[in-house]
């Protein structure tokens, strides 16, 4: 049975930013982004799937859990899922989701050890930032603080780029940046800044038990306010002729540094 045209638009509507804020909703899409969302403590608030998904593999078991967790659940026709999703070639599933808000003092403030955040500095490509939540995912990083200048989180491509990281680990949306910074380095971190001329190669520190790692914006770095309060600038040597490295790329190759931190 056809779902209301009503429904339809408003799921179509989460694709922009004034709508997602607004209701604090937001788009999961795909199987396996699915099975992260229901294996997260993330509130569901409808799912659509069509009859082809239906019949895919690892589909049953899925919608199962879908039943048992989400309050609404419906199959409908090809047409209505590409209506209510951006996505080309949509991938036969999609679900409503409320966004969740963690609070950024509250993970500054934990006594875990070690702990290693990670903080972005206008971030502005989708893409990008989904890249450097997949990457801090990997890594194991304990948290992520997206500045106000930052691409939206809960945009659909960040979504879909974090490949189920937005689920496994807190990440924390609209932060100013300077004073989250000032209370980090109150609460014991070391803050490191990554700079194309920073003075330390990022495979020569060791990373003490409590590290922040701020990565800035892709053309212009990190900001000059961020980078005077950094206790150091942290570079990826260069070898070839390039200009810059992609945010997320300069992610991953710092990150791979953190099996050199200890407790202090």
């Amino acid at each position: 049975m056809a779902v209301a045209r009503a429904t339809v638009r408003e799921v179509q509507s989460l694709a922009q930013k004034k709508f997602r804020d607004a209701t604090g909703r937001f788009v999961v899409e795909g199987l396996r982004m699915m099975r992260d969302a229901v294996d997260s403590d993330f509130e569901f608030v409808g799912a659509f799937h069509t009859a082809a998904f239906a019949e895919e593999p690892g589909a049953e078991h899925l919608l199962q859990r879908l039943h048992a967790k989400c309050p609404f659940v419906a199959q409908v026709t090809a047409r209505e899922l590409e209506r209510m999703t951006e996505t080309v070639n949509p991938p036969g599933v999609l679900a409503v989701l409320r966004q969740k808000r963690h609070d950024a003092s509250s993970l500054i403030e934990r006594r875990d050890s070690p702990m290693v955040l990670v903080a972005l500095d206008g971030v502005s490509d989708p893409g990008n930032l989904g890249s450097v939540v997949r990457t801090c995912d990997w890594f194991g990083v304990d948290g992520v603080l997206l500045g106000r200048t930052s691409v939206d989180l809960y945009n659909p491509k960040v979504v879909r780029g974090t490949m189920g990281g937005i689920f496994h680990l807190p990440v924390v949306g609209d932060v100013d940046l300077l004073p989250a910074i000032s209370r980090a380095r109150q609460n014991g971190f070391t803050v490191y800044v990554t700079d194309a001329a920073g003075e330390a190669h990022f495979d020569r520190v060791k990373f003490p038990a409590r590290s922040l790692i701020v990565f800035g914006n892709e053309a212009r770095g990190v900001s000059d306010p961020i980078r005077t309060m950094a206790d150091a600038r942290v570079a990826v040597r260069r070898y070839g002729a390039g200009e810059s490295l992609n945010v997320a790329v300069a992610c991953g190759i710092v990150l791979s540094g953190l099996h050199k931190l200890v407790d202090e």
